[in-house]
């Protein structure tokens, strides 16, 4: 077995390395991906006339000291304001000090002259450390889009007679491909007003892609710019001529070959047609393997089986089945008699035994009165289970009774407590994982030891045998060192994960789970996260677009919802998470996960009070914190999680201190 999986993994190395043969001589090249330099948002869509901000952010694994850079523009469609240095028109040099961070990040400011689409490039990034080293970073760039103003869409557009492909007065970018032979492109536009003039740039083609801009002025003197590419057709290399010496040649030539496919077949094409061979192979090749292991694991597991059986048997071979049963004919052709097959059975049944004795001679050695004594075993077990059960039912009526009237003291103790409903009701939870024992350090690795079935893994409790209940309209806090299994519990409560054992018994509906980047998609600007987010916790669009302005002012992000979430920072992401999760009236169940302890001191007195608006209305709130601070001043009852156990649970002041003292101890 060992030796056919060594054969097969040898096969899919080679695969793999033919692979990356192929794209080392692709003459691709890949910049390091220690320092990128990157915009905001992979595309921004601005008003003409009106300043627009655009983010520039360069990120390296080191801290940085000094960063320089340029960004370059249409000064035709842009006009620069502010944020770096004009060295020319269309050309902004950026140099300024990094502070010893891993990211650099400032704001440019443009001004859109006319409608239509442009992009800003980041080129020439040059990074420098504390320790004097440079280094360069990728270059980037990000199409801007600037709406039509009225009166500036054409109606048609034409090349060389042809209606452009898909054209729409609102889509401003088009591509035409051309013969080789011609050298002009005849363009015609026409304006939907009569009164906007049409303006056409040099429309001569060179060979390859060529770029002609048609602007549309109107009375208002806005303007809107459409892109035409125009891609003039190589030329094509004539056959050389049938020569009087040598007639035919040119016949011969003319035929299509397979040298002929392959010249023209572009560098590109002919890699990703080796690609696409080489992993249809690897495909191949892991199907073939997989199939060989499944047979090999059904040829083990009938031996195995087989094993089995004679083990139980003592070593003696079963009789094998036969389909129909044979009669055992005598001399004369006649059957068999009754008496005869008798015989026949005993004698095989002598055999039997007497095979057993040789492979177990102290069993055949037994006294009779042992044997005797073996046979009654189970019914004499089962009088004894039976005498216990009879002795274990007066003690645990006496248990009973000496714990009622103690349960009726606790009654008596705390009738508010018995007479609110339970909310959530958490017995016995246990919480399994598992988690490798030595990690592979890479795919290749990965994949081999999964192959030969050599992942080693073990189970740890981050959960063990925890209990408590949460009646309504109560403010739980949940506390515990680090690891201690306090975000497991509450995404056990909310229906995140599902317990190994044990039992939680809550309305799943009811909940709402904030957490740190829940429900969030980091490359997604904050305006789409907040529709993606509220759609997960169950919000409407039309309730969204009513509560929009409300979510960015609670989380003080004006100005930065046209911004990717990977760029905010940690308070900003708890900040809009918060928001979004309380802007409706009144959760019934709201989960808190270290959020009220991120964030500046005003935003968390403002977060603090709006839990106590919800703890007013009736809302059952489940708050995890790190901060006994925060425990003390919002929370009604305490549940103290160590290590996976349940430690304490009771009054915010008395766990708090018992904590408290763990921690100092």
């Amino acid at each position: 077995m060992k030796v056919v999986m060594k054969r097969w993994m040898k096969n899919v190395l080679a695969a793999m390395a033919i692979i990356v043969s192929g794209f080392l001589i692709s003459d691709i090249h890949a910049e390091a991906e220690g320092e990128i330099s990157r915009f905001g948002s992979e595309s921004y869509e601005w008003v003409q006339g009106t300043e627009s901000p655009i983010g520039v952010y360069v990120e390296s694994d080191e801290p940085m000291s000094y960063v320089d850079m340029t960004l370059q523009y249409d000064p035709q469609m842009l006009q620069y304001n502010s944020g770096g240095e004009l060295e020319a028109e269309g050309r902004v040099r950026i140099s300024s000090g990094a502070g010893n961070t891993e990211q650099f990040s400032l704001m440019v400011y443009f001004t859109p002259l006319r409608s239509g689409t442009t992009q800003i490039s980041i080129t020439n990034v040059t990074v420098q450390y504390a320790s004097g080293e440079t280094s360069t970073a990728t270059d980037a760039s990000a199409p801007i889009s600037v709406p039509l103003p009225a009166g500036c869409a054409l109606s048609s557009l034409t090349v060389n007679g042809q209606p452009v492909p898909g054209f729409s007065p609102d889509v401003l970018a088009y591509s035409v491909d051309v013969a080789n032979d011609i050298a002009t492109a005849n363009v015609e536009a026409v304006a939907e007003d009569a009164a906007s003039a049409v303006q056409v740039s040099d429309t001569t083609l060179a060979v390859g892609m060529n770029t002609i801009n048609v602007t549309v002025t109107n009375s208002s003197g806005n303007q809107v710019t459409y892109t035409v590419t125009v891609n003039r057709a190589e030329p094509v290399t004539s056959l050389d001529p049938v020569s009087e010496e040598h007639p035919g040649e040119g016949e011969v030539s003319a035929e299509p070959t397979v040298q002929n496919a392959l010249a023209r077949l572009t560098r590109g094409q002919i890699i990703f047609a080796v690609v696409l061979v080489v992993l249809a192979i690897i495909l191949l090749l892991l199907i073939a393997t997989l199939i060989r292991i499944s047979r090999n694991k059904k040829r083990h597991k009938r031996r195995h089986t087989a094993a089995v059986n004679r083990s139980r048997t003592g070593g003696v071979r079963q009789p094998v089945k036969r389909r129909k049963p044979v009669e055992r004919r005598g001399e004369t052709g006649q059957a068999a008699s009754g008496a005869e097959e008798a015989e026949i059975k005993a004698a095989a049944s002598e055999k039997t035994e007497e095979r057993k004795r040789q492979v177990h001679p102290a069993a055949a050695d037994k006294p009779e009165d042992i044997k005797k004594t073996e046979e009654t075993t189970s019914a004499g077990k089962e009088t004894a289970a039976g005498a216990a059960t009879g002795k274990a039912a007066p003690a645990a009526e006496k248990a009973t009774a000496a714990a009622t009237p103690a349960a009726t003291q606790g009654a008596q103790a705390a009738p508010a407590e018995d007479e609110r409903e339970i909310e959530i009701d958490v017995q016995h939870v246990t919480m399994e994982f598992k988690r490798e024992k030595d990690e592979a350090t890479s795919i290749k690795e990965l994949l081999i030891r999964t192959l030969k079935g050599q992942r080693n893994t073990e189970k740890f409790k981050a959960l063990d045998d925890v209990s408590f209940t949460v009646h309504k309209g109560e403010v739980v806090g949940i506390i515990g060192t680090n690891g201690s299994g306090k975000s497991t519990i509450l995404k056990i409560i909310s229906g995140v994960l599902a317990p190994s054992q044990g039992k939680v018994t809550v309305d799943k509906n009811k909940i709402q789970l904030l957490t740190l980047g829940t429900g969030f998609d980091y490359e997604l600007t904050g305006r789409e996260n907040v529709y993606l987010n509220g759609a997960v916790i169950g919000y409407t669009k039309e309730f969204i677009d009513e509560k929009y302005d409300d979510i960015v002012k609670f989380a003080e992000l004006e100005g930065f919802m046209e911004e990717k979430v990977r760029n905010y920072s940690s308070g900003m992401v708890s900040r809009l998470g918060f928001a979004i999760a309380t802007i409706r009236d009144t959760p019934e169940i709201l989960i808190l996960d270290e959020v009220l302890s991120v964030g500046d001191m005003f935003f968390r007195q403002k977060s603090e009070k709006k839990v106590k608006e919800m703890m007013h209305g009736g809302s059952t709130v489940l708050i995890v914190s790190h901060s006994t601070s925060v425990i003390r001043n919002n929370c009604t009852k305490v549940v103290w999680i160590e290590k996976g156990h349940l430690r304490m649970v009771g009054g915010p002041k008395e766990v708090c201190a018992a904590y408290e003292k763990m921690n100092q101890g």
